[in-house]
């Protein structure tokens, strides 16, 4: 794809760790032209690309860059630094607080993944932090951050928070000093109908080593499919998380491509990694293997959405498909009949946050959850279609 404006084309040359002798030429000859720079770094911070921004114009030397502009960006990417660093901190003595208390707790995305694709903290722009522990232990887990000065967002009842923990796949908890924490069980809420089976992330972590402390993380074929995920659930609405993943595979050579794909097939996910690989390599030259990216563009499906996802990505406005849409694109996206079915039917079926928010029930009428969604949307849409026959 090529950028419309200029400055789109400069974040889209300077998503990437490194560039190449001719990547660099054609950044030093974008940023000569006749630039509008606080457009520039607008949609830099949007797609958290701040980091990057700052590092490939600062290694152009002597600078074409206005030191007005070189002077916002570095003030801009010293807070996106200390912000990082303060986060890694605090991240750190979150861990080592659980497993004081015999709680198994593995960092991914945040600084984890700012090491295992970037190499370095500092290029990665991230606001909260995420940790996988196990089910049976988020309510220890909950006990532990509130006796450090978290709270949990929403503040549940326990019947909200027995809800949550069925339905759900994440506890949200701040601090109120600017340190956000989910607290992760599941990778997707239950209503997804991915299967994902935790048992062998957990088998599979690899070490990476944070301020000098040894720490475990998920694999890097594991991570790769969860950033799919991620960003197909965002509608792929910014650049940084397509870094993200071009940036990962660019790291990991030794990459297990066999693996990735059978866990995508096995989950029903080959058109949500596809999807992603495929936007990697059109928009930032990520290497994938020839047979993966032979695949991608003969699906007409994935093919479509990775192109109305680069048509969409500079515009101003993210990309907004509403309820229906979202719900339609999801549906189109499983590759199996047997996955379409289920995705229908728990759909339907399975209670979603703003269910079980409005109503707080006892364990004896935990039931009402199943029968409040069909029941809230056969009123929703059945007024709709009384509506459009008066």
């Amino acid at each position: 794809m090529s950028a419309a404006r200029l400055e789109d084309q400069i974040l889209t040359c300077i998503a990437r760790r490194s560039l190449d002798d001719g990547g660099a030429v054609k950044l030093r000859q974008l940023v000569q032209s006749d630039l509008d720079w606080e457009y520039l770094l607008r949609m830099a911070d949007r797609h958290c690309l701040i980091p990057l921004l700052n590092f490939h114009l600062t290694a152009l030397a002597p600078s074409p860059v206005p030191q007005r502009v070189m002077s916002r960006l570095g003030d801009k990417n010293h807070e996106n630094t200390q912000s990082s660093l303060f986060l890694t901190g605090e991240l750190i003595k979150i861990l080592e607080c659980l497993r004081a208390n015999s709680l198994d707790a593995v960092p991914f995305k945040g600084p984890t993944l700012a090491l295992s694709a970037y190499e370095d903290i500092g290029l990665r722009q991230f606001a909260d932090l995420d940790v996988l522990v196990h089910k049976q232990d988020v309510p220890r887990v909950k006990e532990l951050l509130i006796s450090r000065g978290f709270k949990p967002t929403p503040e549940l009842t326990s019947a909200q928070e027995a809800a949550l923990l069925r339905f759900d796949c994440a506890y949200n908890f701040d601090n109120g000093r600017e340190v956000v924490l989910d607290v992760h069980w599941r990778l997707v809420e239950l209503h997804s109908s991915f299967a994902f089976d935790l048992n062998p992330l957990w088998d599979r972590l690899e070490p990476v080593t944070i301020g000098g402390r040894q720490l475990m993380t998920l694999s890097s074929e594991d991570l790769l499919l969860i950033l799919c995920l991620h960003g197909f659930t965002h509608l792929w609405e910014r650049l940084g998380w397509v870094c993200d993943v071009a940036s990962l595979i660019d790291r990991h050579k030794d990459l297990d491509w066999r693996l990735v794909l059978e866990n995508a097939n096995r989950l029903g996910m080959r058109r949500i990694l596809l999807l992603g690989l495929v936007l990697a390599a059109d928009l930032l030259d990520a290497t994938i293997p020839l047979v993966v990216r032979q695949t991608g563009s003969k699906d007409l499906t994935v093919k479509r959405l990775a192109d109305q996802v680069q048509k969409q990505l500079f515009r101003e406005e993210s990309m907004r498909l509403g309820p229906l849409g979202g719900t339609i694109l999801n549906f189109k996206m499983r590759e199996r009949k047997r996955d379409k079915l289920k995705f229908c039917f728990r759909l339907i079926a399975t209670p979603r946050k703003y269910d079980w928010l409005a109503v707080s029930l006892p364990d004896s009428l935990f039931f009402l959850y199943y029968l409040a969604r069909p029941l809230r949307l056969a009123g929703k849409y059945g007024a709709q279609l009384l509506r459009g026959r008066s």
